[in-house]
């Protein structure tokens, strides 16, 4: 089984973000760690090699610094790692990063794609989402449980007020 997930760089929670005169964060002197939701991703995926074996592959986007995310992956179990570095990614939106990771990814041949249910920074929750339909999958947010089966996947998704579902998908 081979695996791609996306993880992003965030500012830590507890850091003091202020504005300079144009609106924008001052991020220099900002601490980073990686996305929450997505070291869960990155647990689940390194869980699912280690049940049915296979490659774990990270990609992140962003500056030099983001490095970090990708080394801290590796360093868990992550097979490989793909940095789409360039300062702009900061300050992309969902769609275009989704966009980016899709032309990045175009010639592997993923069995699944693990996300983050959102970023701690800017919370879009939609960069999976969007991924997903660019390439032409399904897709299921908000994961607990994940079993492999002959032909795909079942899912157990959380709903409100403590309500579960499950989904049967394919695997492509």
């Amino acid at each position: 089984m081979k695996i791609l997930v996306c993880m992003k760089q965030v500012p830590q929670k507890d850091a003091p973000l202020k504005l300079n005169e144009a609106g924008t964060w001052i991020r220099e002197d900002v601490s980073y760690e990686v996305n929450e939701p997505d070291a869960y991703a990155l647990e689940e995926a390194l869980r699912q090699k280690e049940k049915h074996s296979g490659e774990v592959v990270v990609i992140t986007a962003g500056p030099p610094r983001a490095q970090q995310v990708l080394r801290e992956a590796l360093a868990k179990g992550a097979d490989r790692a793909i940095h789409l570095e360039d300062n702009a990614f900061v300050s992309l939106d969902a769609y275009n990063t989704a966009r980016a990771f899709a032309a990045a990814i175009k010639d592997e041949q993923f069995d699944l794609i693990f996300t983050g249910l959102q970023s701690d920074d800017y919370g879009y929750a939609q960069t999976g989402v969007i991924l997903a339909e660019l390439l032409g999958w399904p897709h299921a947010t908000i994961i607990m449980q994940i079993e492999k089966g002959d032909s795909g996947i079942r899912v157990k998704r959380e709903l409100e007020a403590g309500y579960f579902q499950f989904v049967d998908m394919p695997v492509l």
